[in-house]
C-alpha cells in the first residue's frame, strides 16, 4: 500500500464552500510554473456544511 500525505491550505470561500490549494509539504505554496501532474490533486473543495468554521489549512493522507 502506497501513503501519499498533502497539505491544503484555505484559498477562498465560495458560496456553499471552502476552496483549498495544495502547498508542498513544508507549506510553500506549489510553484504556478511547474507541471501540474506534480500535484495529486491540486485543488480541493470542502463543503461549508460539513465543517465548523473555516480550517486554515487540511491534512489529507491517500493510501491506495
Amino acid at each position: 500500500m502506497t501513503t501519499h500525505k498533502m497539505i491544503f491550505k484555505l484559498e477562498r470561500e465560495t458560496k456553499g464552500a471552502l476552496r483549498y490549494q495544495e502547498v508542498e509539504l513544508d507549506g510553500k505554496p506549489v510553484p504556478v510554473d511547474s507541471p501540474a501532474d506534480e500535484r495529486l490533486v491540486g485543488t480541493l473543495y470542502v463543503r461549508k456544511a460539513k465543517l465548523t468554521g473555516a480550517p486554515a489549512a487540511l491534512t489529507v493522507t491517500v493510501e491506495y
